[in-house]
């Protein structure tokens, strides 16, 4: 070909200089106290700890490990990315020139006469390339791959947002799977020694020794926590089966081990300073990329004012009978450029832009929200723990006396001192305040998994 179309394109653009629109994008300031509400300055913070030596069960940890391998939301949330990625590639696309190519060749007959006499004809083959390239005088195509770029952080961050949510939710129900076995075993405690009572009650009332409002005491206290025992293992079976279908498991048990107490008492809690959360926490790093996507798009709008050049070129051949290829080609190019621009749209052009900068203010609210709603989070949850060591110190007490009061009326019952009705009446206080303090322990070691993930722990080390 006699001329080299492309190259002679991309030197006379690279000649233009080129200028860029919009705002310019600086990180967003949000001024955070110095230290969390509900704890004291530190340093340090358990969130730069890699997840398995802070939830350290080693049952836990294969089930998260089956989690993070095979739950479908997040092999979505993955797609997404990859889709977000590729996007980048099609809005840097303008920037370069864009070259086809076409070919073509036809041959046909016309008849002429009543005799089915026809002519042939042959028309000629053809073939060339023909390229453009639309020159980014004011930023527009790079302003569109700035903001596709945050777009595609965006949705990393919402991964990683999906990723930690999914270990506080797993890790919590594996917690309340260790709470409701336990609230199992005190039910199961219970109606033993309940039935034990009725029987004990129904032989003193044929006797005549005791009376009927005793027995009927024994027997609702039976039935009330015999209820208990069906509707806990519902909980159960419904638990496990939410946690097998976040593992990516058909339902199915949940194997588990440990106590709470133990899981609670094994990792030391230490928060860290606020500032360091902005910077860790993937949902306010999403928000924050949202932000400066909804910056660049403004930039997109403002260029929309402006004409858009391009050059066009076009190089090829044609030839009577491709059977010949080149040696009877006619071959020919032309180069030109384009001027096109907003005249007159009745107002599009300025309202898109107000919406843009709508939405960039909507970003920017969103961001702010984002940020207040983690310092809050992080602050109840350190109160939370703190509370709660109390509200278990005192239920532990409550715990200890009825026990206490079980074992004297159950003394006094042996010495002839008091009836067995005594002892019954100790059980319904004690039992209760069983379940309670196995309660009151769930919330207590739920506090590490939850504060951990607040901070902004756990997606950094896959």
């Amino acid at each position: 070909m006699k001329r080299t179309l492309i190259l002679s394109l991309a030197g006379a653009a690279g000649l233009v200089a080129s200028c860029s629109f919009g705002p310019i994008w600086t990180s967003p300031e949000m001024p955070v106290p110095a230290e969390f509400r509900g704890a004291g300055v530190a340093g340090s913070t358990m969130a730069d700890l890699p997840w398995q030596q802070v939830l350290k069960d080693a049952q836990l940890e294969q089930l998260l490990n089956d989690v993070f391998t095979s739950n479908r939301s997040l092999e979505a949330m993955m797609h997404n990315v990859e889709s977000a990625r590729r996007y980048i590639t099609i809005a840097r696309a303008p920037i370069f020139p864009w070259v086809n190519y076409m070919a073509g060749a036809n041959k046909g007959a016309s008849s002429t006469s009543n005799l089915s006499m026809s002519d042939e004809k042959t028309i000629p083959g053809a073939g060339g390339l023909s390229a453009s390239w639309e020159l980014d005088l004011w930023g527009k195509t790079r302003k569109g791959v700035e903001s596709a770029e945050a777009s595609a952080l965006a949705a990393e961050e919402g991964f990683n947002n999906l990723r930690i949510s999914l270990m506080k939710q797993v890790a919590n129900g594996y917690l309340r799977l260790i709470m409701l076995d336990e609230q199992l075993r005190i039910a199961n405690e219970a109606v033993a020694s309940y039935r034990e009572s009725l029987k004990l009650f129904e032989n003193q009332l044929e006797g005549g020794v005791a009376d009927r409002l005793q027995t009927a005491s024994a027997q609702a206290a039976l039935s009330a926590a015999e209820a208990q025992i069906p509707n806990l293992q519902m909980q159960i079976a419904e638990l496990e089966n939410t946690l097998s279908t976040l593992a990516g498991r058909m339902p199915g048990p949940i194997a588990r081990g440990g106590s709470m107490m133990r899981f609670a008492q094994a990792s030391k809690v230490a928060p860290g300073i606020p500032a360091d959360v902005i910077a860790r926490r993937p949902d306010i790093r999403a928000a924050e990329q949202k932000l400066r996507s909804a910056n660049a798009a403004v930039g997109v709008a403002i260029a929309s004012y402006f004409p858009s050049i391009s050059l066009t070129g076009l190089a090829g051949v044609a030839t009577p009978d491709l059977r010949h290829g080149m040696s009877r080609s006619l071959d020919g190019w032309g180069i030109g450029a384009n001027l096109t621009g907003p005249l007159f749209q009745a107002g599009q052009l300025r309202a898109n832009e107000a919406m843009k900068r709508d939405a960039f203010l909507a970003a920017k609210a969103d961001y702010e929200q984002t940020v207040l709603a983690a310092m809050s989070e992080i602050s109840t949850t350190l109160v939370q723990r703190t509370k709660l060591r109390e509200i278990m110190r005192k239920q532990e007490q409550a715990v200890a006396s009825y026990q206490e009061s079980v074992k004297l009326s159950k003394a006094r019952y042996a010495q002839g001192l008091a009836s067995y009705y005594e002892v019954l009446t100790a059980q319904q206080g004690l039992f209760p305040a069983q379940t309670q303090l196995a309660a009151y322990r769930y919330q207590y070691a739920s506090c590490i998994p939850t504060l951990y993930t607040q901070l902004g722990g756990g997606w950094q080390n896959k």
